[in-house]
């Protein structure tokens, strides 16, 4: 009874051509994003440029961006995942298709033969010829395994992308860094300068009777405490230039010439965010997610299609002879041809137990895709609302600094003057040192700002054109 459903049911689908089962893959469909943040004066709507770097005018850095997109090692290991992937997608878009061997054999036995009355008969096979195999693809099973495998092919593109953006952020974010430390050293060696002249000059007072050894020792110590941050700055120095040689897929010692102290200004223009309300599609992260979600789909039509029977065909066709030397003439032509059938009719336990694993793992997919969602609108609002912020703290620290140095200069002359005591002079000193810190910092931190605010946007025009060539 069986068998004779299942001939019914095979006859009606040859009939009525294959069908695709399990289902149809639409790509979620996301309202237009709208950016609080982005409603800030230091931003304008003009469309930006894919080498957001360019912007800074700074060819050091357009340097180490350009040789790390080349050279990152992160990148080839991007790059050989979408080789890897789009190898599988054509090994399964081929599997829809018949597959032919070529092959030879000889068989050379000697066995008891029933026609000779058991006696033991010596005999000899040459076979040569090609074999072929086709599943009969008639419940998409094979095509929704092709689809599958052409959306992690695109995951993997979209995952090169998004590791481009994020290589070139991290280079410009440790160059910053590491101009801002460097910054911060040369303000810390300048201060020091000063503090030593100051220590001279509390020396010769006391000498002279008209200071006092407190005034010494305090000098002294305030000189201890600069001379103690040096070293601190210097390792921070050390670490961002290796970091740099990591992400360019260079040893530590080879930026040294490049990365020699340079003054880099704070970025003091209006950043262009173009449109932001196609967001999602500018993140090379949220795309990614987006496709494993399509091959996720197309996985559970995978496993639908193996509640339905499988047609193969095999064949061959060739020669067949017990000589070698005549093999390959008419009279030895050969061929067969086995249609066979297979249907987990008695397992449908485990088959449905596989297809309910399969859907569950797309609905964890799914909320992993919803989920990448928010994460970007996180990010995004989180970087365009740092920077806003940032530009107004430089904005008042530079006025800190700019009172602090004149502070530092009026206690100078007053100290030497007789009209100031030295706590004083040395507290202007400590201000002033701590409001040029702040200050060479906070530049640091608005360069920063707008290399997290480029990489929130998803690189822009960046993660749309890939500037790694993918092998062939």
């Amino acid at each position: 009874m069986v068998i004779k459903t299942l001939a019914v049911a095979l006859s009606s689908v040859l009939l009525a051509g294959c069908v695709t089962v399990g289902p149809d893959y639409k790509a979620p469909v996301e309202a237009p994003v709208t950016l609080q943040g982005a409603a800030a004066p230091v931003y304008s709507t003009e469309s930006p440029v894919a080498t957001w770097w360019a912007q800074f005018d700074d060819p050091v850095l357009e340097q180490l961006v350009h040789a790390a997109l080349a050279d990152n090692l992160d990148l080839r290991v991007s790059i050989s995942r979408v080789q890897q992937a789009r190898a599988v997608f054509v090994e399964r878009r081929l599997d829809q298709a018949p597959h032919v061997t070529a092959g030879g054999s000889y068989d050379r036995r000697k066995q008891p033969d029933a026609l000779a009355g058991g006696e033991r008969v010596f005999s000899e096979s040459y076979q040569l010829g090609f074999d072929a195999g086709w599943e009969l693809d008639l419940f998409g099973r094979q095509r929704r395994a092709a689809e599958a495998a052409r959306a992690d092919l695109d995951a993997e593109w979209a995952n090169l992308a998004d590791a481009q953006v994020l290589v070139a952020a991290e280079v410009a974010r440790n160059y910053f860094e590491l101009r801002g430390t460097q910054k911060r050293i040369a303000v810390a060696e300048q201060t020091l300068g000063n503090l030593r002249d100051t220590q001279k000059l509390t020396e010769t007072r006391w000498e002279l009777g008209a200071g006092s050894e407190l005034d010494v020792q305090s000098s002294r110590a305030r000189l201890k405490a600069i001379e103690a941050d040096i070293p601190l700055l210097e390792v921070a120095q050390t670490q961002s230039r290796h970091r740099l040689a990591v992400l360019l897929g260079q040893r530590p010692e080879s930026l040294d010439g490049l990365l020699a102290p340079r003054e880099v200004p704070a970025f003091a223009k209006e950043l262009p965010l173009g449109d932001t309300r196609e967001l999602l599609r500018q993140r090379a992260d949220v795309r990614a997610a987006e496709r494993r979600l399509a091959a996720a789909s197309a996985r559970v039509g995978v496993a639908t299609a193996d509640l339905f029977p499988r047609l193969s065909l095999t064949g061959f066709v060739g020669f067949l002879g017990g000589d070698a030397n005549g093999l390959v003439n008419s009279n030895n032509k050969a061929w067969s041809l086995t249609p066979s059938l297979s249907w987990a009719a008695f397992d449908f336990g485990t088959v449905r137990a596989r297809l309910k694993a399969t859907k569950a793992e797309a609905d964890g997919v799914a909320a992993q895709y919803e989920q990448a969602v928010l994460l970007a609108l996180e990010d995004t609002e989180n970087s365009l609302t740092r920077y806003a912020k940032q530009q107004a703290r430089l904005a008042i620290v530079a006025e800190q600094a700019e009172a602090a140095r004149r502070a530092e200069s009026l206690a100078q002359i007053r100290y030497r003057e007789g009209s100031e005591d030295f706590l004083t002079l040395l507290d202007a000193q400590r201000t002033q040192l701590s409001a040029d810190d702040a200050l060479a910092a906070a530049e640091a931190e608005v360069n920063v700002s707008v290399v997290a605010v480029y990489k929130a946007l998803g690189g822009w025009g960046q993660a749309a054109q890939p500037t790694v060539a993918l092998a062939n």
